[in-house]
């Protein structure tokens, strides 16, 4: 009697083991891979035979630019209109895009008011793979990057920051 017990016992403990294995294994095909980067890294921009520092930035949701803003619709409530601005960072690398208007940002200024930049979709080579995502334009010639990659890049590159390291990935990227 003891030994037709044990039998049915083992196989249900090694079912249940087999089952735990098979729902790691798809958990595991599920999650996405990722890459860290350095919270600055190199990226580049269509149009600039260059690498570009720049910062890789958790706390921001989308990516930003330092813009010149060249040519602009009349109205700020115009989505869809185009836009033509300038890139260009402390090294001198410069290049005019124009790109339509895909929505207007409320940025909260440190007064307690607003103001509004336009965002567009743009393309950036970052940790070897081209990502395309909303960017908004601004004047970001105070701060020490020309470019800010947001959370909506890193989701989609998943890519990981390392607050502790920088420029461990190179952005080479295929046309």
């Amino acid at each position: 009697m003891k030994l037709r017990l044990a039998r049915p016992l083992r196989r249900l403990a090694e079912g249940f083991l087999l089952a735990v294995v098979a729902m790691a294994l798809i958990a595991g095909c599920r999650a996405q891979a990722t890459s860290v980067v350095g919270w600055v890294e190199t990226v580049r921009l269509p149009g600039i035979d260059a690498a570009i520092a720049a910062k890789m930035d958790t706390g921001a949701t989308t990516a930003s630019i330092n813009a010149d803003i060249l040519q602009q619709p009349d109205s700020e409530t115009e989505s869809g209109g185009m836009i033509r601005f300038k890139f260009k960072d402390d090294d001198g690398h410069e290049a005019i895009y124009e790109r339509p208007i895909v929505r207007w940002v409320k940025i909260k200024d440190g007064d307690g008011g607003f103001f509004r930049r336009p965002v567009v979709q743009m393309r950036f080579c970052v940790a070897g793979q081209w990502l395309e995502a909303e960017v908004n334009l601004a004047d970001r010639e105070q701060f020490n990057y020309a470019i800010l990659v947001g959370r909506n890049m890193l989701k989609q590159g998943g890519l990981t920051v390392s607050s502790a390291e920088t420029y461990l990935t190179a952005p080479r990227c295929s046309h």
